[in-house]
């Protein structure tokens, strides 16, 4: 998998899945909280989830546009 790929994507897919796991396991987390102690307010858990979500995907964004803006200028087609 990781054979034909540069040092850069390997290491954006392995924090990817590590954030990934991680963000999965804290939801699985609240979830069962919920239904084990139904009182407990778990609202700023999930802001907590949303604000990581939201700063990662934006993070990703970012990082994907500025090599695709890097390969433009290298190739010769940045206006």
């Amino acid at each position: 998998m990781f054979k034909n790929r540069s040092t850069i994507d390997v290491v954006v897919i392995l924090l990817s899945t590590t954030i990934g796991s991680v963000m999965m396991l804290a939801i699985i987390g609240v979830i069962v909280l919920k239904v084990v102690r139904p009182e407990v307010d778990t609202s700023k858990a999930g802001e907590a989830i949303t604000l990581n979500v939201t700063t990662i995907v934006g993070a990703l964004v970012g990082f994907i546009g500025g090599r695709a803006t890097g390969r433009m200028e290298a190739n010769g087609n940045a206006k």
